[in-house]
């Protein structure tokens, strides 16, 4: 607007008080008129095509909590969306493809272990369970598995599991993430078709790190199989631990053991960096949801229908055997806390003191 003639210039007192209007009106970005010189610029968030918004776009995303002493686990960090990039690493990458296992008890090279004496498990509770209440269980003793919540897979009975980070790939190729396990210094994640087919298992280390990469699809078919139990005896990876450069692992089929004729149920030991056999258990040791790394020892439990029940403690140097204990019904969960084995069964709950 043109300014004034002079003689028609306000008072100064006025003319300050005009200013300040002025001032406090521009400061409010409501009253700032439509910038349509970018109209032709990235779209707005949540209009197609969008791009989500960088956190640097923003004030700067509040940080995690450190862990707890000890607690080497990867951690999600807010406004950390890396999902896409690390699915595209996995994606690159091929698998090392195992080898045939022997199905049955076999040491080639004993896993690195200190030798101590074997826990004692003694006793101490046993109660009948109504069967599906799993996650009352998990809540009143105030269990808890290491596991982190898989979108793809509903919730099972081990409530209270912690979110996926944004980091952990949802799925390498057409193989989908099935189970998902954070044991503190690393992850395990298993990809597989479904739920029941879990067969590629990737490690990472505390950095995010994908340091194995191994494909199990040799140990899932039993050499042996009963007539007419082919579609049924198709095995996977249930559970996967790694300590001192070995990956421990449970494999087998969740059918009668007389379908592969008695080939089922193994923990397995390999070498982290080759994916060399180190040793494989005898069968019919481990069918439970997921074992217990416990010193130099393996805590595990098997049995199915009309199948004699065992919980099993071996050696982790060899895999053999050290003791086992009769249980009424099936393992389903193993679970330590405070110098005691939680194990819950098909139809009964244990607690056992480690002596």
């Amino acid at each position: 607007m043109p300014a004034a003639p002079p003689s028609a210039q306000p008072p100064r007192l006025t003319r300050l008080l005009a200013a300040a209007l002025l001032a406090a009106c521009a400061c409010r970005p409501e009253s700032a008129p439509p910038d349509h010189t970018s109209q032709d610029a990235a779209p707005l968030p949540g209009a197609p095509g969008a791009a989500t918004p960088s956190p640097h776009d923003a004030a700067p995303a509040p940080q995690p909590a450190p862990s707890p002493a000890g607690d080497g686990a990867p951690q999600a960090v807010a406004g950390d969306d890396t999902s896409g990039a690390a699915r595209a690493a996995l994606d690159s990458r091929s698998p090392v493809k195992l080898a045939p296992p022997p199905f049955g008890q076999a040491l080639f090279r004993p896993a690195p272990a200190g030798g101590s004496a074997a826990p004692r498990l003694v006793k101490i509770a046993e109660q009948k369970n109504q069967i599906t209440d799993e996650a009352a269980w998990f809540t009143t003793n105030g269990l808890s598995l290491p596991t982190l919540q898989v979108p793809s897979v509903a919730a099972g009975g081990a409530s209270g599991a912690r979110p996926l980070p944004s980091f952990v790939p949802g799925s390498y190729r057409d193989q989908a993430l099935v189970k998902a396990i954070d044991h503190g210094d690393h992850l395990v994640l298993l990809y597989g078709p479904n739920h029941a087919e879990g067969r590629f298992v990737a490690v990472l280390d505390a950095a995010r790190k994908v340091v194995a990469f191994f494909d199990f699809e040799s140990f899932l078919t039993p050499p042996e199989i009963a007539p007419k139990e082919d579609e049924f005896v198709r095995g996977h990876v249930g559970w996967a631990v790694v300590k001192d450069g070995v990956l421990y692992v449970s494999s087998g089929h969740r059918t009668y053991a007389a379908s592969s004729k008695g080939r089922n149920a193994y923990l397995s030991a390999l070498d982290l960096a080759s994916g060399q056999l180190l040793w494989q258990s005898a069968p019919l040791v481990c069918n439970a949801d997921n074992f217990v790394l416990r010193g130099d020892h393996l805590l595990c439990g098997y049995g199915f229908t009309a199948e004699p029940d065992f919980l099993y403690v071996l050696d982790r140097a060899t895999g053999k055997v050290v003791s086992k204990l009769p249980l009424k019904s099936g393992p389903e969960f193993l679970v330590e806390k405070d110098g005691k084995l939680f194990v819950r069964t098909y139809d009964t709950d244990y607690v056992f003191e480690i002596r």
